[in-house]
């Protein structure tokens, strides 16, 4: 007598049935990455990829803050540039004013013009350093007050915003750009600043003081000079916020590639296997099929 084991009906449908479910689980697979274009919709599907997906889109996340961080830098130093671009104009400006008074060929009506239009310059440095960015002023470094005011009690101008106070913006890792300059920085601190400068010219104007007037056109020759450093400073700072900004970008499509590889599927790979994984299941069918045909008594012979 022979010890095979015999195959009962209900074991070899409960079999087939099982292969049947796991063809169909393989081809569910391959048929859903085919619909939604990724290796898996669910992390359990690919512990490894999906783990090390959400690392590196932590990483692509972090590259948000700094971008708009670089923005908000750019921005800023583009209106500091701008302000101190106009305040150079009218440096230039004044100082040509004062050459043209020194020479002793102007009359006093002459004279009273060039004076006008001092103060009129004077005004409008005084405009460009209490500029606002955002309600913030440009040049006030951490202080919100206007940086430039004029005291009328003690005739003198005064500068907020203390030069240690350093506004800085964070473009990377690591990375902290310093994008402030404070209105003493640009306009001289102290007496010789250069809103006291064309104060004592206006009146040395009035007085017809030509050693007066040649001592202004040497102080804001020398106060233009610092207001130009102060602007190159600027310029070396966005220059390092374009790096920032040229550096995040690579990593980010780094990143976005590294991510792309983990999350996306081969599509052409995918439907070479629904394809393969497709014939494979209707011939399980088949083969189920022709199975099922057998009676209970071809079972028992």
């Amino acid at each position: 007598m022979s010890n095979m084991p015999r195959i009962s009906f209900l074991g070899a449908n409960r079999a087939s049935q099982f292969r049947l479910r796991q063809a169909f689980g393989r081809l569910d697979v391959v048929n859903q990455q085919v619909a939604t274009g990724r290796a898996y919709n669910r992390p359990s599907e690919n512990i490894s990829a999906s783990s090390r997906a959400a690392a590196v889109q932590a990483q692509v996340d972090q590259m948000g803050p700094f971008e708009r961080s670089i923005d908000d830098a750019r921005s800023h130093l583009a209106v500091s540039d701008t302000k101190m671009s106009q305040a150079v104009a009218l440096y230039q400006r004044a100082g040509e004013l004062a050459t043209q008074a020194a020479n002793g060929t102007y009359g006093p009506d002459a004279l009273s013009a060039i004076k006008a239009e001092i103060v009129q310059i004077r005004d409008e440095l005084q405009s460009i350093g209490n500029a606002t960015y955002l309600g913030q002023p440009v040049f006030g470094g951490l202080d919100s007050a206007n940086p430039v005011t004029f005291n009328s009690g003690t005739s003198t101008w005064n500068f907020s915003g203390a030069p240690t106070d350093r506004l800085t913006r964070t473009v990377g890792p690591a990375d902290n750009v310093d994008i402030s300059i404070t209105a003493g920085e640009i306009f001289g601190n102290g007496t010789d600043n250069i809103f006291g400068t064309l104060d004592q010219l206006a009146t040395d104007l009035t007085a017809g003081n030509s050693a007066g007037i040649q001592s202004a056109i040497s102080k804001i020759t020398t106060l233009r000079t610092s207001l130009t450093s102060g602007q190159a400073k600027l310029g070396a700072a966005a220059n390092r916020v374009e790096e920032a900004s040229n550096r995040n970008s690579a990593m980010k499509i780094t990143f976005t590639a590294e991510l792309s590889k983990l999350q996306e599927v081969d599509l052409a790979d995918a439907i070479t296997d629904q394809s393969r994984l497709s014939i494979a299941y209707q011939s399980a069918l088949g083969v189920t099929a022709r199975a099922q045909e057998k009676t209970l008594l071809d079972w028992l012979r």
